[in-house]
């Protein structure tokens, strides 16, 4: 037993002080059950591992049933009062566990906290037990020490602020442990061969270690601790450097790997891009924007496609011309707020977006819809030069990047007034193509890689279409596109092939990679300048907080094409659910109409104010059974002489109204075709004919059809409208044509009619569906 103790109490403070640092690292509530949980597990683990004749199998057995138990009992004060007994706490821990698994099969995230507490119970669990356990009954050191020092580190990286003090106390203990194990082995083996040795010999070695550690950590509180930030900021600089330079090669070398939270969401590569296998984002929080105009967000833009990937060799370029050693040496410094010489452009407005990053940017990128003219940060600019009289002067519209001169760290704020398009089609059609020669030199350039195949389809598809201008010739290749499917999920490709080349005529199935990359190959191809860039698209919006918020999984690359005069106007060729096609006005004196434009109408810009307007709207509808009074409030006796019939014309009101909230609610937003057919849906669904997830709008239209035999025709018009927006490709607009055919809604009268017949149909329905509730 004297020799025992020692090393259960420093195995105590090494796990003890491990746990301890999970317990206070805030990773949600409730962490203070850990460290009962990790005594009794090193209590049971020592006991069991000084048992000799118990097997090992049964001790495991048995540790894990008492962990398991012991962890129900100490969540039980985190659940619900109503559940008193162990068996019921059980219970509701089993049936958390498996919606979790639901959840998560189904493609979700997992939110519920108690299951994370109660792993991470058993977790500890694990951990306290197989540290006594190796110790105690194997001998084993190093073993144990490693796996706890995993867990501390780990831990230690990822938690804000620092367990410092418990980091210390583990690194002391498993040091002491080392030395005092050491120490018992070498005794067994002195006594296998009688060799005498001093009694108490392990407990002086144990001292003499601590007094060594000790003085270690007396000394280092003597160290200098003042030191200054301009110091401590060059000391950093320079040791981070190597593995900054690393992390910069690994990400060009590997830029399709998945990177762990909040680290995949902080980088992209700014030199090179290759186009990889499959790929997966998670649901993160990247940053927030508040702008009063949607678009997407570039980082980068690429200019150079190498049959593999792409490269941004505006840097290198910048570098040329000047003469210095590293392209980030020819970035041009900017202070804050200080107006970039950017051309206006035709058709292009500013617009002021306010960026809220929620996690840190590993590379100090800045974001901006549009082109950056005023940026609130001192940035570094990457961008190219021309030559003027013989002499390189800066060339801002041939832009590749913008860095921040400090670190971009989560929920720092920063503003960019931005120039964005908003060009007509006619203006885009009548722009020409008398490009400038930096243009014509670098963004029309394609390698031998490209096969005829790709040039050939890019004319065939040209040719029978009849698309005249670059315009019209870039919406045809968008719109071909679009009818490919989208996967994230794709093999691997070929190390020797035109990556263009495999997704259009192999793979025919990709990411968003793929097809802006295929989309500028193929403008190339015909002499249409473009080029890739990568970045984010738009986000969701925040109805409630006025902004978008922008995920790691919706990170994005589009194809961005040059118009004289006017610049780069953005494209969207990849078909998926978080990407939207830019709607551009017919001309200049009309509204905004995307009807022929090849592409469907962008959402509505979301009002944050929208509410007021609907409320607004709400208070001029006429409530049943209010009397109205010119300017005199009607007496009390009058209001109760309506009795019982007043009370049920009110509550009739009140549910009116909350049917029409309701109805301006889920229609808001949305295009002309999307809300003819959603409001055909709210209807039926309230009348008991919902669509099922699984059920096509096609399909759902037939089954609509069939209910309501006389308003056949128009259901089954608006399912086919909605298909077509939603799934079709080029025909995404009232009066637009899809295939040679014209999509067209039904008219006024006839969705009127079949509002009608829903509505009536609500109540003739509702006998029945009380029935049934009370017969279930």
């Amino acid at each position: 037993m004297a020799e025992v103790l020692p090393g259960f109490l420093l195995i105590l403070l090494m796990t003890g002080a491990v746990v301890w640092s999970l317990s206070v690292s805030n990773w949600a509530s409730g962490l203070e059950v850990l460290r009962p949980m990790a005594l009794l597990g090193l209590v049971l683990g020592a006991i069991f591992a000084r048992l000799p004749w118990l097997n090992p199998g049964l001790a495991h057995l048995l540790s894990g049933m008492l962990g398991f138990t012991w962890a129900i009992h100490l969540l039980g004060e985190l659940m619900d009062a109503r559940l008193m007994t162990w068996r019921d706490q059980a219970t509701d821990l089993l049936i958390r566990g498996l919606i979790w698994t639901r959840v998560i099969g189904a493609g979700g995230r997992g939110e519920d906290i108690l299951l994370f507490v109660f792993v991470l119970c058993l977790l500890v669990w694990l951990l306290a037990y197989s540290t006594a356990w190796m110790v105690l009954r194997r001998g084993w050191t190093w073993r144990p020490i490693l796996l706890n020092a995993l867990v501390a580190l780990i831990n230690y990286t990822y938690v804000l602020p620092k367990p410092t003090m418990p980091f210390f106390v583990f690194l002391c203990a498993a040091l002491l442990l080392l030395v005092y194990q050491n120490v018992i082995q070498r005794q067994a083996f002195w006594d296998a061969r009688q060799i005498e040795y001093p009694d108490l010999l392990p407990l002086r070695f144990l001292w003499s270690a601590t007094f060594v550690c000790g003085l270690l950590i007396i000394l280092t509180a003597f160290l200098p601790g003042e030191v200054s930030i301009d110091r401590a900021t060059r000391t950093w600089t320079m040791l981070s450097s190597p593995f900054k330079a690393a992390r910069e090669q690994w990400e060009d070398m590997f830029s399709t790997i998945t990177a762990p939270p909040g680290a995949g969401s902080g980088a992209f590569t700014s030199r090179g891009a290759a186009l990889g296998g499959s790929r997966q984002l998670t649901a993160d929080a990247v940053m927030e924007v508040r702008s009063l105009e949607y678009d997407y967000w570039r980082a980068v833009a690429f200019d150079k496609y190498t049959g593999q990937g792409w490269q941004n060799t505006v840097g290198e370029q910048a570098r040329a011309a000047l003469g210095v050693g590293a392209p980030e040496q020819a970035r041009t410094p900017r202070e804050a707020d200080e107006p970039l010489p950017v051309s206006p452009g035709q058709g292009r407005r500013e617009v002021v977006q306010t960026f809220t990053m929620k996690s840190d940017r590993l590379d100090d990128l800045v974001m901006v819809g549009g082109t950056p003219y005023q940026i609130s940060l001192p940035t570094l600019v990457e961008h190219n030069y021309a030559l003027s009289g013989g002499v390189n002067v800066p060339n801002f519209d041939e832009l590749a990047l913008v860095v921040a001169q400090e670190r971009l760290r989560a929920e720092q704020v920063y503003t960019v007034t931005a120039l964005m398009s908003f060009a007509d089609v006619a203006s885009l059609r009548a722009s020409g193509n008398d490009y400038p020669q930096w243009v014509r030199e670098r963004y029309l350039a394609l390698p031998e890689t490209v096969t005829p195949r790709t040039y050939e389809l890019a004319a065939r598809l040209i040719a029978e279409n009849g698309a005249l201008t670059p315009y019209d010739q870039a919406l045809v290749i968008q719109d071909y596109l679009r009818t490919i499917p989208y996967s994230e999920s794709i093999t691997t490709p070929p190390p020797d092939a035109d990556l263009v080349d495999w997704f259009l005529f192999e793979e025919r199935t990709g990411y968003c990679d793929y097809f802006a990359s295929a989309m500028v190959v193929m403008l190339r191809s015909q002499g249409i300048p473009a080029r890739w860039v990568r970045g984010y698209a738009g986000g969701e919006f925040d109805t409630e907080r006025g902004v978008y918020v922008v995920r790691e999984n919706v990170a994005h690359s589009w194809p961005e094409v040059y118009f004289p005069g006017f610049g780069w106007e953005r494209f969207e060729p990849t078909a998926a659910s978080y990407t939207v096609v830019p709607s551009r006005r017919l001309t200049a004196n009309l509204g905004s109409d995307s009807s022929d434009t090849g592409g469907p109408l962008a959402p509505l810009t979301p009002d944050p104010g929208r509410f007021d307007e609907l409320d607004e709207a709400l208070d001029q509808i006429p409530v049943p059974g209010v009397l109205q009074t010119g300017g005199t409030s009607a007496s009390s006796g009058n209001a109760w002489s309506l009795g019982p019939f007043g009370m049920i014309l009110a509550a009739l009101g009140l549910l009116a109204l909350a049917f029409y909230a309701r109805w301006r609610y889920e229609l808001y937003g949305l295009s002309q075709v999307g809300a003819a057919y959603a409001g055909m849906a709210l209807l039926a669904r309230w009348s008991g004919l919902g669509q099922a997830e699984q059920v096509t709008p096609a399909e759902y239209g037939a089954l609509l059809a069939a209910a309501l035999p006389d308003h056949q025709a128009t259901i089954v018009q608006l399912a086919r409208a909605y298909a077509r927006e939603q799934y079709g490709g080029p025909a995404q607009a009232t009066g637009q044509l899809f295939r040679g055919a014209r999509v067209e809604l039904p008219s006024d009268e006839a969705r009127k009619a079949l509002h009608r017949a829903l509505v009536r149909r609500i109540f003739t329905a509702l006998p029945d569906r009380m029935s049934q509730f009370q017969r279930s």
